[in-house]
């Protein structure tokens, strides 16, 4: 069978054509087929339309035909959001209080599908049931279309992207040209939907088409080029089977990218930009990551390739290192250059994604960010391995001392460090970290351990995440920074400006709702009624409690423009429209007008003019006048109110800050004193503007406008948060360190790596340790956040019955009708501004009676009806208080509710409910603030006792390294005893040690004398093979000349000739036989002497030198300046390896010249050596007797030649193997322990 072998090339080009070809048919066959918009919307509607099925049966089966109904009972888990009707429309119950259906809106005789009102359109089902003989509709809802006046980060406006997504135009309840019909499942009409006519989604339904074909194409790429490459690879062409795998995964990555996969086929969370994008390379934190790896695949390779012996021999051979200085040089700057893309990977994360990676974001830890740990950590093991690694290559043949490698260090780390004083001190504290790891790889040899598992291993690996860890908590720390400067500014800038962009907001909804007041405008034009209750409508229930920071006053005028609340003064419309109705006042809300005062003592006032009709006729207009007061930073609102353009402008970070003019301090806001701090004296400074500067734990930022100067101000960041930031990255890099040790470990079978008994030792201390504190310091944070929630949830249900306190006699009032509405709704506003917190007022029976914030209502946020589960709990279940879960759109918050019941305390009159906003992200600062201090202590006790227990480990490991040393010269002619003082188990180790050694001293006569007879036995039975098989011969020539005497042939010369001339042979062969055991006999006995091994090679080596049937090879591996010291016989090393040598040169093929490479090593306290020759290689069934006396695989010799290296290797203590390779070669070893 004939192999053909395939090009690279001609393979390349034909994938990649075919590969091109699939996808260019992929996308843009069958683009217009109208079912890839249709069918994902009709299996979501489907799905939803089954799951109101299954919501339907499960009610029915909680409530029984003869029971009447309940609160208690009407809540279960549902799919979706369900309301109960009676036939006369009355609402029975509620399942969800975020939107409500207007029964007027429902037919549930024609059994609609689609229901629109004031909150949105949405898919329903409506089904009739009875209940103790009375009809009930139950109404389910789905939301297809929100009509919010509000767009944020947790409430969504318009269509429903989780079943339409971005290209939806229109919905209709009515069959209509041009739309797309939605069917059900029996077929049925449901309803029909429009898309833009450039819209062109992904198919949902064809995913597994998708996935298909770039997965089988990805395959073949891989299939075929792996062969390909492994082939190269095994050959000893490792730069080409790098190249081609550089050209593979360029290939795949770039048609990913040009294809957009998977980002435009799946809705994968990682893949999607808005989270992350940084450029058409790495379109979101997905990409980034497979980019990474692959990245990491490629340089990887060339991490063997370069850490091999091969690379080595031919850096050696090439000279490459004999300008050592400039070599070391070169590394310094590559390891540099390594560090700063290590730090811009973060800052790059960072900055292009929307999350942070610190102690702070650690509570609300996702996939996202575990991601972007990984990516981070990929890196840092880029930077830290390859920075070894060039260590390695320059200290490969010692020719740099390792005092005049640090001095070179010096003198290149010194200019930039003095340059880094002055840039940037983040960056600074980054390269002395860096310094501090070079310095320890050069000094330690760092590089000697990372391809060697074992004790220094670990702890290598450890420093180098200590390192990383440092280096990335000094780049989070400067991401913080540089986001706090920025937030700073960008505050500092809208205080310049003036105009309070919130009030804006807020006063242009206060102004509709004034305009649309009934009451106002009957009040106005009924001469009856007072004129004051306008003016106390205003303030109680329409100004917001915002508003608490300006001085406010109203005017109100009739239609003759005279104020109707103060007849007695001369205030006029006229008059205020002239002084303040100026294009150069206006905002950007109509008949809203803004004065910046700039004064000291006088702050900034808005003006409204709010005209008044009934019926088109116009009755007057209240005029609203608002001067600002000193603005306290975390005024209390809540985010949800909150649209997505304004929230730019609200001061989220609580900044202090203060505003100077001409040099002088106008006022300041917050906790920072700055009359105290007397910072007039340091505006000045350019650092104020450009970086900030550092006052009384506070850190300052100044934004100037002309005269004006605005210091913003924030507490510094705590110092133990940035040790917090350090030791996550640390535990976090750890962990990946481990498991990828785990892992290869694993792929190479564990039995490959045998770890000596320090290393164990070392590990089993570690785990030891690191397991408990672990699970302790896990227990302390679970204690501490069911602690802080429960303190949270005991704050919040006191602040509750405070409120309920206070409203419980007000509720009474109103209910004896001693108390008008008005004046409820005013007392709520006040508490709600004492309290700090919403308030909302319901009935008994869960409808709005008051509340502090209307705007949460009338922005159709929430509904005016309360969550059932308060009923269920305050009315139904007879609790006082309930903490309720609640989520409104994308925000988790809680709320307490409270039962105000009667004087006797039976009867439940009306439910106050106070909504915690900010209870999630109180509770996440909490945990962060008690893991900060754990995660700190874990990690600075874990470093003590890893330190601690490296020398514990080697104290205890001490006596078997004193005993390994002692064994290793012990022999019949040495064995002195030992001597332990202490009676442990070391002593009695050494014990029993003595004990052996005189026994083995009464032994040694009687083995002696054994070992003679066995071995002469063994000689004589070898001599007797070996001169038996040259006799036959001879005695078959001897028969042959003595038949040719009696045929009386012997004077005829030619037949005498080849009979004499085998005689003489096989007599030659015979003399050989005996120089050859005669020698074997007398060689003497070893010597025990130490000597430097390193010298006895390259003195057998000049021996060779000139060989001109074949050609050495010679690689040093070990460190120039140290001996390699080791006991044995100089002159039998000698022979030994030469022997090895001249075997290697006649085991080579006669068909090319001859190749031996020697190398030298030294591993685990050994110096090995390899002798590897190109020959043929040793056959299978020849391996187990290759030492044995007298077997040879050539045609001459003896065949003891090996057998003299095994008797003499391990007779020295030594070790003797071999490895081949049929068509390749052997490789022989030596091994001895060297000798401290």
């Amino acid at each position: 069978m004939v192999v053909h072998k395939i090009k690279p090339v001609p393979l390349f080009i034909a994938l990649a054509g075919f590969a091109i070809f699939l996808a260019v048919i992929f996308v843009f066959s069958d683009k217009d087929d109208t079912e890839k918009l249709v069918r994902p919307i009709t299996e979501k509607i489907q799905k939803i339309d089954a799951q109101f099925d299954e919501d339907y049966l499960a009610l029915l089966m909680a409530n029984r035909p003869d029971e009447s109904f309940s609160f208690t009972k009407l809540t279960i888990p549902s799919h979706h959001p369900y309301y109960i009707f009676t036939e006369s429309g009355d609402l029975v119950y509620w399942s969800d209080f975020s939107f409500m259906p207007e029964f007027e809106l429902v037919n549930p005789v024609a059994n609609q599908r689609i229901l629109e009102d004031r909150f949105g359109i949405f898919f329903s089902k409506i089904k009739r049931f009875s209940r103790n003989n009375k009809g009930y509709w139950l109404v389910q809802m789905y939301p297809l279309y929100f009509k919010r006046d509000i767009q944020n980060e947790f409430l969504q406006s318009g269509f429903n992207k989780e079943v339409f997504g971005n290209g939806l135009v229109d919905i209709s309840e009515k069959k209509t040209d041009g739309y797309f019909e939605i069917l059900g499942a029996k077929g049925e009409y449901l309803f029909s939907v429009y898309f833009d006519p450039d819209y062109s989604p992904s198919d949902q339904s064809n995913r597994l088409t998708i996935l298909i074909f770039f997965f089988s194409l990805i395959v073949l790429v891989v299939i075929l080029a792996r062969d390909l490459v492994l082939s190269y690879w095994k050959k000893g062409e490792k730069i080409r089977a790098i190249v081609y795998t550089s050209i593979v995964l360029f290939f795949v990555r770039f048609l990913m990218l040009l294809f957009r996969f998977p980002r435009d086929y799946f809705d994968f969370g990682l893949f999607d930009p808005s989270g992350y994008a940084s450029s058409w390379i790495n379109p979101s934190l997905g990409d980034l990551f497979i980019n990474v790896i692959g990245l990491a695949i490629l340089f990887g390779m060339i991490l063997v390739y370069i850490a091999g012996s091969d690379f080595k021999s031919w850096f050696k051979q090439k000279n490459i290192n004999s300008n050592s200085r400039l070599l070391l040089l070169l590394a310094l700057f590559f390891s540099t250059c390594l560090l700063a893309v290590f730090y811009s990977l973060y800052i790059d994360i960072l900055s292009n994604s929307q999350w942070d990676l610190n102690i702070l974001s650690l509570p609300s830890l996702d996939w996202f960010k575990l991601v972007s740990l990984l990516v981070i950590f990929i890196g840092g093991a880029g930077y830290f391995m390859f920075t070894v690694l060039m260590l390695n290559i320059v200290f490969y043949d010692k020719n740099v001392k390792k005092a005049k490698a640090i001095v070179t260090l010096v003198y290149f780390s010194f200019p930039i460090i003095v340059l880094l004083i002055f840039l940037n001190w983040m960056w600074l504290i980054a390269y002395l970290a860096h310094f501090v790891f070079l310095v320890a790889a050069i000094q330690f040899n760092i590089y000697r351990h990372i391809f060697i598992v074992g004790l220094n291993t670990f702890l290598t690996f450890f420093f180098g995440c200590l390192i990383a860890a440092i280096i990335i908590g000094v780049a989070s720390h400067q991401v913080y920074l540089d986001r706090n400067f920025q937030s700073k500014v960008s505050f500092g800038t809208e205080q310049l400006v003036e105009n309070d962009i919130l009030a804006e907001f807020f006063l242009a909804d206060i102004m509709s709702r004034i305009s649309d007041d009934l009451f106002i405008k009957a009040s106005l034009v009924d001469p009856l009624m007072q004129k004051e209750s306008i003016e106390k409508k205003i303030r109680k229930i329409h100004m917001d409690n915002y508003f608490d920071q300006y001085a406010l006053k109203i005017k109100v005028f009739n239609t003759s423009g005279d104020n109707v609340l103060d007849r007695q003064k001369t205030y006029e419309l006229n008059n205020l429209r002239m002084r303040y109705v100026k294009s150069d006042y206006a905002t950007s809300v109509k008949d809203l007008y803004f004065i910046n005062q700039g004064k000291e003592g006088e702050g900034n006032q808005y003006y409204a003019f709010i005209p008044l009709y009934s019926e088109n006729n116009y009755i007057g207009t209240v005029f609203i006048e608002l001067r600002q007061l000193r603005i306290l930073a975390g005024s209390v609102f809540p985010k949800l109110l909150m649209d997505e353009k304004y929230v730019g402008s609200l001061n989220q970070k609580k900044f202090d800050y203060a505003i100077y003019e001409e040099g002088e301090l106008q006022y300041g806001v917050g906790l920072f004193n700055y009359r105290a701090a007397d910072l007039a004296n340091d505006l000045e400074q350019t650092n104020l503007y450009d970086y900030g500067i550092y006052r009384q734990k506070f850190h300052h930022v100044g934004v100037r406008e002309g005269d004006r100067v605005i210091i913003v101000s924030s507490p510094v960041y705590p110092f133990y948060y940035i040790m917090a930031d350090i030791s996550l990255f640390f535990l976090g890099f750890i962990s990946f360190t481990l498991i990828s040790l785990f892992v290869v470990t694993f792929s190479k079978k564990v039995g490959t790596f045998e770890f000596n008994y320090a290393t164990k030792l070392q590990l089993y201390l570690n785990f030891a340790f690191f397991f408990p504190i672990l699970i302790i310091s896990l227990i302390i944070v679970g204690l501490f956040t069911n602690s802080y929630q429960e303190e949270l949830h005991r704050q919040y249900l006191q602040k509750t019955s405070l409120v309920t306190d206070n409203l419980s006699t007000l509720v009474e009032k109103q209910k004896s009708g001693l108390l008008e509405k008005d004046e409820l709704e005013e007392a709520m506003n006040n508490l709600s501004g004492n309290a700090n917190t919403d308030i909302n007022l319901y009935n008994k029976s869960g409808v709005l009676i008051s509340t502090s914030q209307p705007n949460i209502f009338d922005k159709k946020v929430l509904t005016k009806f309360i969550n059932p589960k308060a009923i269920v709990d305050l009315v139904e279940g007879q609790n006082n208080l309930a903490l309720l879960e609640e989520r409104i759109g994308n925000l988790s918050f809680k709320s307490v509710y409270a039962a105000i019941r009667s004087n006797d305390g039976q009867e439940v009159q009306a439910i106050v409910a106070v909504p915690f906003f900010e209870s999630e992200t109180e509770l996440d600062l909490l945990i962060a603030d008690v893991l900060s201090n754990i995660i700190n202590i874990f990690v600075l006790v874990f470093i003590m006792f890893l330190v601690i227990s490296y020398f514990v480990s080697k104290n205890l490991t001490f006596p078997f390294k004193l005993l390994t040393q002692k064994l290793k010269v012990t022999g019949l002619d040495n064995n002195e005893p030992m001597y332990w003082p202490a009676k442990d188990e070391i002593g009695l180790l050494v014990n029993e040690y003595n004990n052996m050694l005189f026994k083995l001293e009464a032994s040694k006569k009687d083995l002696a004398d054994s070992e003679k007879e066995s071995a002469w036995r063994e000689m004589a039975k070898q001599v007797a093979h070996e001169i038996k098989n040259p006799l036959t011969p001879m005695k078959l020539t001897l028969q042959h000349l003595l038949r040719l005497q009696a045929e009386g042939n012997l004077q005829d010369p030619q037949k005498l000739k080849k009979p004499l001339e085998t005689l003489i042979h096989q007599v030659d062969t015979l003399s050989d036989i005996a120089n050859s055991f005669s020698n074997f006999a007398k060689m003497p006995q070893p010597k025990k002497e130490l000597m430097d091994f390193k010298e006895v090679v390259l003195g057998t080596l000049e021996l060779f030198k000139n060989r001109e049937n074949g050609k050495i090879i010679f690689g040093d591996l070990t460190a120039e300046e140290e001996k390699l010291t080791v006991m044995g016989d100089k002159q039998l090393f000698g022979r030994i390896i030469g022997n090895l040598i001249i075997n290697g040169f006649q085991a080579s093929d006669q068909m090319k010249k001859a190749l031996i490479h020697i190398f030298l090593r030294m591993i685990d306290g050994q110096v090995v050596l390899e002798v590897r020759d190109n020959g043929k290689g040793i056959p299978r069934e020849l391996k187990d007797k290759i030492f044995i006396p007298n077997f040879s695989t050539k045609s001459e010799g003896s065949g003891l030649g090996l057998a003299i290296a095994k008797r003499g290797v391990e007779t020295e203590g030594g070790k003797i193997w071999f490895e081949t390779e049929e068509g390749k070669g052997t490789s022989f070893f030596l091994a001895f322990d060297i000798v401290r």
